[in-house]
């Protein structure tokens, strides 16, 4: 790992009291000595300050760090040259620790992007992301804050019920009091879980969610979304937004913010010559429950996402989760309080697991 000292750019910026950063150093395995590279901005969110958190406490804990301080990134754009050195100088058992306020950029070599889960595995190295926090506001940071202090043992047998039965499912249908009735195929389709296992490509920090992939083209009907993901932002609306699915597509919403989000994404697809872009980043890419009962929508989708009472979908990129879609993009929406069948057999009502 390379030397990069920007802490000084954290000077003006004032500690979190984060209890959780223990449990997140034991679930991570950091050690002293590991070699550990953060990332954030010097923006005016909670970003440097949770930054400078794990800086101190880590340096207390004697490991090595290098830490890179930089302007925020602007949506849809690509990392800097010192964060693509300082990401590619890791190798075994070191750590990134990525926090940043709307996004840490793409990574790319030779023109061509890279995948970070594929970057890890071949250099071994583990991650701990924490992004899009610009729209998090002060009064909900406690309860954002709330989520890391999750229980690992209650999560991880939710996780798991979840993802077997995940496993044996051919039809997922989603329905909700606010209009939702969505059905995708997941039949043999990769299932993940997000639970700190760092082994398994768990990055995502709050953690707490099992997911899967979709075949892309036979996602069909409504889903009313209550929270949702748009370049360097999240968007909670007064009321539940509309999004029509057809054959995999998400052929019209009736949030002009999306719609805005995917025709500037779209546009960057098209200039980096990625092809049948107008297709690919309004792709379903993901299906997920919330497992984490201390997570709430907080308007910060890295947590929102996650709680429990919740599903989420996503459209765009996938093929770091085991996916077919390869482009830039990747848009998560939450639906609240849903009911949900794995095969006509129900498994959530209203916001609550029966399984």
């Amino acid at each position: 790992m390379i030397k990069i000292d920007n802490s000084k750019k954290l000077n003006n910026f004032k500690k979190l009291n984060l209890p959780a950063l223990k449990k997140i150093i034991n679930i991570y395995e950091i050690k002293p000595n590991d070699n550990i590279l953060i990332w954030t901005d010097n923006s005016n969110t909670i970003a440097p300050r949770l930054a400078k958190t794990f800086f101190e406490e880590l340096k207390k804990l004697g490991c090595n760090i290098s830490i890179i301080v930089e302007k925020e990134v602007k949506p849809m754009s690509i990392a800097s040259k010192t964060t693509h050195k300082g990401i590619f100088s890791l190798s075994k058992n070191d750590v990134l620790i990525s926090i940043s306020s709307r996004n840490r950029g793409y990574l790319e070599r030779n023109n061509e992007r890279v995948i970070l889960k594929d970057l890890m595995k071949k250099n071994g190295f583990k991650v701990i992301s924490c992004g899009g926090l610009a729209s998090l506001k002060s009064n909900k940071v406690n309860s954002f804050l709330e989520a890391f202090n999750h229980d690992e043992k209650g999560m991880k047998i939710l996780n798991n019920k979840i993802a077997s039965a995940m496993k044996k499912t051919a039809i997922a249908k989603i329905v909700c009091s606010a209009g939702t009735d969505l059905e995708l195929n997941i039949k043999n389709c990769p299932v993940l879980i997000n639970d700190g296992n760092h082994k398994n490509y768990s990055t995502n920090y709050p953690v707490g969610e099992t997911y899967t992939v979709p075949i892309e083209n036979l996602a069909n009907g409504i889903a009313m979304i209550s929270s949702f993901k748009i370049s360097g932002e999240t968007v909670v609306p007064k009321k539940p937004i509309k999004m029509i699915f057809k054959d995999g597509i998400m052929i019209k919403s009736n949030s002009k913010k999306v719609e805005n989000n995917l025709k500037e994404s779209i546009k960057f697809n098209k200039k980096k010559k990625v092809k049948n872009a107008d297709n690919l980043v309004r792709t379903i890419a993901e299906f997920a429950i919330g497992t984490n009962k201390k997570a709430q929508i907080v308007r910060a989708m890295i947590c929102d996402e996650k709680a429990y009472g919740t599903c989420h979908i996503a459209l765009g990129a996938n093929k770091h989760m085991g996916g077919n879609t390869q482009c830039y993009g990747h848009f998560d929406n939450v639906i609240k309080s849903p009911t949900i069948w794995f095969d006509k057999k129900l498994i959530m009502k209203n916001g609550k697991l029966v399984i």
